[in-house]
């Protein structure tokens, strides 16, 4: 298998990557020139060797390829059927790889081989060469590489034909001369023959006139008289002017050292333009030669480079910036590619490769870098041999306007109307070379413009291309410098906004931490409070346990022996029921008969009413210290007043009990059947229409609409705001408990000193929970 890529195909194609095109094809006009061969216009050569479906050249396809497949190399000859493959991602196409198929239309080939033209032979008349063909391709394609082998192998033929003597046979690919066109080189020998023909004549006859003049002038001449005098003189102006003729035949030709070959001047003239000729032939199959050994003669070969060369960009630019991935499953695989930075699809010259249309810029770059190798390798050599081909024959064109055979005297007896005759000839001859002469000074002049204008052309190009270069440089350092700016600016503005950012977030810092500040001034606060309400509790209950205890002990004093059996009473036991009572503890309901008579001893278990201010001794509710109570009193089921447990629990046990207050219900507002619960910070809570309504200390409230689930809160300064504690919200109040709304419906409000508060809004019930004080 050949190699994937040729090593020189790089250098090949941006060989003439800054060589502009000729403007004229010289090579196939001068061809056509001096062998009467007609080239083909080089334009048109490739019109029947492009394919709709690729380009010139060549036909293609582009196929998706899944990447789970086995993918071969891109490069030349690397798969079978197709003459050249490229493989590149699709950044579209995330599970597939693109196959460029590529076949170049009218390719030899030997075996899977591609046989391109040309050859390494030195010697101009052994080359093999192509006549070319027409074949319909794979597409129904009709294609022809007659023309393109008619420009590449004709002029060769027709050159090589003119070596032998003339052209008229000179054919190729059923293209051949003209016969009003044929170049004849025999004709410059037939020519020249003539001429030395003539001047044998006249130096043939020199020896003979000079007899007849001698014998005529001798004094035994036969004629003698006038009439032999004037015949005589005629005879020696005939002699003289053949000798005359002789002389200017034998000159030598203005050509250098270059003498030529014949026995006249314009037979060695004739000889020269010949050999120039020849050689002008044998120069342009130089150069043909050295075109069809080089890397441009065949443009199948040179459209080989370009593929190359767009093949290595493809491998650089495009696959070799994209990571494959696989991913294994328990029963499948599944391999994915991903572009990497710097991938590309877009060729900078063809553009995107996945658009077919594009590919034809292949085919017409191959084509410019083949003719730039013909302008290189064919036009250039040619222009050097018409210029020395123009030179060599307006210098033997000399050789004859200025060298006419003259008579060297005239005639006698119609002299006058000879010389007259003479003299306009003389004239007409004169003119002739002054006008060839003014025709050659014009067409050196012209040369000389010609070169001037040249050389003015280049350097006006190198001008340009200093100045576009200079511009170029000026517009790139612009670029920079604007670059540099816009950096410098974003930077700038970078570093505006990291310092706007910084204070941003030392601002954010410092509100943290002054609400961090005042949330712990806030707890510390709350605590220093809580303290409070703990110390004043512990002291209301120290005081209410000391009273009780005070009441128990009088209790006992007042009652003596009464349950001693070994104490001496004479008292009636009648009578001691009869003891006046000048004071109400308060409405204990049956207390005194509870049991009926006698039963002293027995637990009361009668309701006790409102016990609200149980632990305060100088309630309204509360017995006086100083009023004995009745003896039928048993107030060892005192702890029991709310159904609690009976006898075993002092005062501040029972302080620390929950307190139930029914705060009534809605239902019952207007009845005088609701109340006020004080809340342990101060305040206090009651049912109203509008729902359950708190007030705190500081002067706002909060009012709970059951119905809605909205917490309204009134703040001192007028100002309100609601929350729907449906959602599970949680609100801290102005006093610094939190309320909260169960499932159940019920309203939970938790103080600062841990006491919980549960009203049910449905029943009007409100059960107080006091947190209990370790002691």
């Amino acid at each position: 298998m050949p190699d994937r890529y040729d090593p020189t195909s790089v250098e090949n194609v941006d060989k003439y990557e800054d060589v502009g095109g000729a403007s004229s094809d010289t090579w196939a006009g001068l061809v056509t020139h001096i062998t009467g061969y007609p080239v083909p216009d080089r334009t048109t050569i490739f019109d029947k060797l492009r394919s709709d479906h690729g380009g010139k050249l060549f036909r293609m396809d582009i196929k998706e390829r899944s990447l789970g497949l086995l993918v071969k190399d891109s490069g030349f000859l690397q798969n079978k059927g197709e003459d050249y493959d490229i493989w590149f991602f699709d950044g579209g196409k995330k599970r597939s790889i693109m196959q460029a198929r590529i076949v170049f239309e009218g390719r030899v080939k030997a075996g899977e081989e591609i046989i391109f033209a040309g050859t390494d032979s030195d010697d101009v008349h052994n080359v093999d060469v192509r006549e070319g063909n027409e074949f319909t391709d794979y597409n129904k394609d009709k294609m022809s590489t007659v023309p393109l082998a008619q420009y590449m192998n004709g002029p060769r033929a027709a050159l090589l034909e003119l070596l032998t003597g003339d052209t008229k046979n000179a054919r190729f690919s059923n293209l051949g001369v003209a016969d009003e066109a044929v170049v004849d080189l025999n004709s410059f020998n037939r020519a020249g023959e003539s001429f030395d023909f003539a001047a044998k004549f006249f130096k043939d006859q020199a020896p003979l006139l000079k007899d007849w003049e001698d014998r005529f002038g001798r004094e035994d001449a036969s004629w003698k008289g006038d009439a032999a005098d004037v015949f005589r003189s005629l005879l020696k102006k005939v002699r003289e002017n053949y000798d005359s003729y002789v002389e200017t035949f034998n000159s030598s030709p203005g050509t250098g050292d270059e003498a030529g070959t014949g026995n006249t001047l314009y037979s060695r003239s004739l000889s020269l333009g010949r050999s120039y000729l020849v050689d002008a032939a044998n120069t342009l199959l130089a150069a043909w030669l050295k075109w069809a050994k080089s890397p441009y003669y065949d443009p199948h070969r040179v459209l080989r480079y370009v593929l190359d060369d767009l093949a290595q960009w493809v491998d650089t630019e495009n696959v070799a910036k994209t990571e494959i991935k696989s991913y294994t499953s328990r029963y499948s695989t599944t391999v994915s590619h991903s572009p990497k930075e710097g991938f590309t699809q877009v060729h900078p010259e063809y553009g995107d490769l996945t658009d077919i249309a594009n590919w034809a810029k292949v085919g017409d770059k191959a084509v410019e870098i083949w003719n730039k190798g013909v302008d290189d390798l064919l036009i250039t050599p040619a222009r050097q041999v018409q210029s020395t081909l123009n030179n060599h024959f307006l210098d033997l064109g000399k050789d004859f306007a200025e060298n006419v055979p003259k008579p060297k005297s005239t005639s006698t007896a119609s002299e006058e109307y000879e010389k007259k005759k003479l003299e306009e000839e003389k004239e007409e001859i004169k003119k002739e070379n002054e006008e060839n002469k003014k025709y050659q000074d014009e067409l050196r002049e012209e040369q000389r413009k010609q070169r001037e204008e040249d050389k003015k052309y280049q350097d006006e190009l190198r001008e340009e291309q200093r100045l576009q270069r200079e511009e170029d440089k000026r517009l790139q350092d612009e670029l920079r410098e604007e670059q540099n700016k816009q950096r410098e600016e974003d930077k700038k503005y970078q570093d505006e906004l990291r310092e706007e950012q910084k204070k941003e977030q030392e601002e954010a810092k410092k509100l943290q931490e002054d609400l961090r500040n005042e949330q712990n001034q806030q707890r510390d606060e709350d605590k220093k409070y809580q303290d409070e309400l703990r110390e004043e509790q512990k002291r209301e209950q120290e005081e209410a346990k000391r009273e009780a205890e005070e009441q128990q002990k009088l209790v006992e004093e007042s009652l003596g022996g009464l349950n001693d059996p070994n104490a001496v009473n004479t008292q009636n036991l009648d009578d001691l029921f009869n003891v006046p009572v000048t004071e109400s503890n308060g409405d204990l309901g049956n207390l005194n008969n509870p049991g009926g008579p006698g039963d002293l001893n027995n637990a009361i278990t009668e309701e006790l009413g409102s016990l609200g201010d149980v632990n305060n001794p100088g309630g309204e509710n509360q017995t006086p210290l100083g009023v004995t109570p009745p003896v039928s009193q048993n107030l060892g089921s005192l702890g029991n007043l709310n159904g609690g447990p009976g006898g075993t629990k002092n005062a501040t046990d029972a302080a620390n009990q929950a307190i139930s207050q029914n705060l009534g219900s809605l239902g019952d507002l207007n009845s005088g059947a609701g109340g006020s619960l004080d809340t342990p910070t101060g305040g206090s809570a009651q049912l109203g229409e509008s729902g359950l309504t708190t007030d705190f200390p500081d002067g706002s409230s909060s009012t709970f609409d059951p119905d809605s689930g909205v917490l309204t809160t009134t703040h001192p300064d007028g100002s309100v705001t609601t929350q729907d504690l449906g959602s599970g919200a949680r609100v801290t109040n102005p006093d610094g408990s939190v309320t909260s709304l169960g499932d159940d419906g019920k309203l939970t409000t938790t103080f600062p000193d841990g006491t919980k508060q549960v009203v049910d809004p449905a029943t009007g019930q409100a059960l107080l929970t006091a947190h209990r004080l370790d002691r």
